[in-house]
């Protein structure tokens, strides 16, 4: 990947000379980074890194604030893509100053996953089919949703440049809010996740601010400002009920999402204490077998 993004960069470059020594100065100038890598090929390179991983090391953080109401939820993930296995802890700093911590730890068996949770030092287990099971903590896979925003995001635009590291803005376009935000599951944590394509009529343009490796392009961070979204969404949802929606602002719900250690994620070691988790599904099971008998 270094070697075919250092490649790109000199092939650039060439073209850049050539280009001087017959017209001038390019008119896309303004376009191009220090390095004379475009905004849109660090994009492509950090894709192509992204779709290549197998695995990863990532963190989200949403900050929500509706009607004074100011939230926070840290989420630390790992995850190793074949054979699937996840580690997720996610920390709710609620208003009033209480926190909620949870641990979650999904590993693949056969077709099924099963799933240990640790909610208030009790652990549970259950067994769910893959593609629910996914779609459960869609939320929190940094990389498929950095991969589906990389996909949809256009006009980038270099915005800094320091420790080794460029910054670049883009914009996702509205008419593929619905794609990358209920496909991320990202309004999750403001209760409006699962919800129709209708109810995002009238959202806006998003913008999105990304943060690549200068020599490699990988994804650092990127971040979205989803509150006019959201905002549009509750107001739509609460048309569609007839119910008033003056009553509910959104004055800001932020996504932030971290990655690293592409491809250096060995194994997820779920803690012995969960072996003891309570099992509900067998538990129902076995008091409809007692009861039958």
């Amino acid at each position: 990947m270094k070697n075919f993004f250092r490649a790109a960069k000199i092939c650039l470059a060439a073209t850049a000379v050539v280009c001087l020594a017959a017209c001038g100065t390019p008119e896309n100038a303004e376009n191009t980074t220090q390095t004379g890598t475009t905004p849109a090929e660090y994009a492509t390179a950090a894709l192509q890194s992204l779709e290549e991983a197998s695995s990863y090391k990532g963190a989200v953080n949403v900050v929500s604030n509706m009607q004074g109401s100011n939230d926070s939820t840290e989420v630390t993930v790992s995850q190793i893509k074949e054979p699937f296995c996840m580690q997720i802890t996610e920390t709710l700093n609620a208003a009033g100053g209480q926190s909620y911590s949870t641990q979650r730890y999904l590993e693949a068996e056969d077709t099924n996953v099963n799933l240990f949770m640790n909610y208030n030092n009790q652990w549970t287990e259950m067994s769910l089919e893959k593609d629910a099971a996914l779609d459960s903590v869609q939320i929190y896979d940094v990389r498929e949703n950095m991969i589906t925003l990389l996909q949809h995001t256009s006009g980038w635009q270099e915005t800094a440049r320091e420790n080794k590291q460029v910054t670049l803005q883009g914009t996702l376009p509205a008419a593929d809010v619905y794609a990358v935000v209920e496909g991320g599951k990202l309004l999750q944590l403001a209760g409006m996740s699962g919800i129709a394509e209708n109810y995002y009529e009238g959202v806006a343009d998003v913008p999105v601010t990304f943060v690549f490796k200068e020599d490699t392009g990988e994804a650092v961070s990127c971040h979205m400002d989803l509150g006019n979204a959201l905002q549009t969404v509750t107001n739509n949802v609460l048309k569609e009920l007839q119910a008033d929606s003056a009553g509910i602002t959104v004055q800001e719900y932020g996504v932030t999402m971290d990655i690293s250690d592409l491809n250096g994620v060995q194994s997820i070691e779920i803690p012995t204490e969960a072996q003891g988790a309570i099992n509900y599904e067998q538990e129902i099971t076995s008091m409809n077998e007692s009861d039958a008998a």
